[in-house]
């Protein structure tokens, strides 16, 4: 009786323990799902996000000021530069290069935005230049639109405005496929945090909206120039250039790199153009290029691989380094990798037989990668008019190379192809040695050599005899008549 009792017991414990671990495991589940909840993207989570953004932007202020002192002027000139098409690494070198440009002549630096976007990684990079930047920096949108990766740099400047037509917004990121085309938007938010920081970091303590930033980022917002001044996410709406700098004169701004500065501005406009180097990037760098280039670049190389064909592996391989260039890609170490593939493709064509396809795309590759080298850096201490020329002879000299190199290997394949020249017997002249009757052999001497010939009319020794045929190992000569 004993025993049964202590068996139920032990059977109750069991029962007891395992209902325990069911009831604990559901109410964990519930809490992970409660939590899951509260980390997708709705009215709770919006509303946390708007009030850390509201929390950073009560710290500091910067952008416009009214009144109070400065410390500095800057002006008279401007500073216009135009980022248009895909913001990638090109555009991000492009507006290093302009505000370092701006500061070096205290010129304030309009961007003019008209981009569906870009790349987010050359996106805040601009960002965080824009906010070092010793001059004030102000984001203008021309023409259409500045979306998503263009609402982000234009949000960061120090004074945003818009040109009347233009719209702003859809900031949420989407992941790009560049070999099928292909993208899905994203909501994780180890991907969507980062991105609501930087705006309330550069955007909201520039006296931003809160809300509309983050509304930009999860909920695609949108909105013409009208809206967003009345969004509080611009500070001017301005018909043109000028209209622009008219409203900008006389206005002080707080910069984050420190001091405040007032523009005294006379209207004079400098447009800052990009480089050779920028355009080749800002090409190469299009979605549309960089997917193309990188498709067809994997099938030559597949292809030529599989079939043996080492031109075509050469132009594969060309094409998949642009395509990387265009993907983002660091540039410098492309540029270098097309100096060695150039370099070699050229040295393998000067001892092999061919075409000449892998000479000519070695010969591409250099002349691209010396364009896509960097000429100016954080070292270089130059003057501008300097750096300029040294830019224009590294061109001169790549283009140089690769005429001559290009000249020298159309010779060599032309060479190669010609077919073999042999010595034409036929009106070959030279000089008897034997007197010779008509229809006797004899011997003459031609081209330094002795020749066993048959004259077909009489000759005298010493007399220069032309070649007119062959019979067998003899050779046919006659007497030349002398004019």
């Amino acid at each position: 009786m004993g025993l049964k009792r202590t068996t139920l017991f032990l059977l109750v414990i069991l029962v007891t323990a395992a209902l325990y671990s069911m009831v604990s495991v559901a109410q964990e589940d519930a809490e992970t799902a409660t939590q899951a909840q509260r980390e997708e993207p709705g009215k709770l989570n919006v509303e946390r996000l708007i009030a850390e953004c509201r929390n950073v932007a009560s710290e500091v202020r910067y952008g416009l000021v009214e009144g109070g002192g400065y410390d500095r002027v800057v002006g008279p000139t401007v500073i216009v530069v135009r980022i248009e098409g895909t913001i990638g690494v090109a555009m991000r070198d492009y507006l290093l290069d302009a505000i370092r440009y701006a500061e070096e002549r205290n010129s304030p630096l309009i961007v003019e935005l008209n981009t569906p976007g870009g790349l987010l990684d050359p996106t805040f990079d601009m960002v965080v230049a824009i906010s070092e930047a010793r001059v004030p920096v102000i984001g203008y949108v021309v023409d259409k639109w500045a979306e998503s990766a263009g609402t982000i740099l234009l949000m960061s400047t120090h004074v945003a405005a818009m040109e009347p037509g233009t719209i702003i917004g859809s900031v949420q990121p989407v992941i790009y496929d560049p070999a099928s085309g292909s993208y899905r938007p994203q909501l994780e938010p180890k991907i969507i945090n980062p991105i609501v920081k930087m705006l309330c970091e550069h955007g909201a303590t520039r006296g931003r909206n809160p809300e509309a930033l983050v509304r930009f980022v999860i909920y695609n917002d949108n909105y013409t120039a009208r809206e967003a001044l009345e969004k509080g996410v611009i500070d001017l709406i301005a018909e043109s250039r000028e209209d622009l700098i008219a409203q900008l004169n006389g206005k002080i701004v707080a910069l984050p790199s420190g001091g405040r500065v007032k523009l005294e501005l006379n209207g004079s406009i400098e447009e800052y153009s990009p480089s050779i180097r920028i355009r080749l990037l800002h090409i190469i760098s299009d979605p549309i290029v960089s997917g193309l280039l990188l498709s067809l670049g994997a099938l030559a190389l597949l292809f030529s691989i599989a079939s043996g064909n080492f031109p075509g592996i050469a132009v594969g391989g060309f094409l998949l380094l642009l395509g990387l260039l265009g993907s983002g890609f660091n540039p410098n170490i492309i540029a270098l990798l097309l100096l060695l593939g150039g370099a070699v493709l050229v040295f393998i064509e000067l001892y092999t037989p061919g075409f000449g396809l892998v000479g000519g795309t070695g010969i591409l590759m250099l002349v691209l990668g010396l364009a896509l080298m960097p000429i100016r850096g954080e070292g270089l201490a130059v003057s501008e008019e300097y750096a300029d020329t040294l830019v224009l002879l590294v061109y001169a000299i790549g283009l140089s190379i690769g005429g001559f190199t290009a000249f020298s290997v159309y010779k060599v394949v032309k060479a190669r192809r010609a077919p073999p020249k042999l010595w034409k017997l036929e009106g070959a002249e030279g000089v008897a040695l034997d007197d010779i009757p008509k229809g006797g052999e004899g011997f003459i001497i031609l081209e330094g050599e002795y020749w066993k010939v048959v004259a077909v009319d009489d000759v005298k020794k010493g007399d220069k005899v032309v070649v007119i045929g062959k019979e067998g190992p003899l050779l046919k000569v006659k007497k030349k008549v002398e004019e």
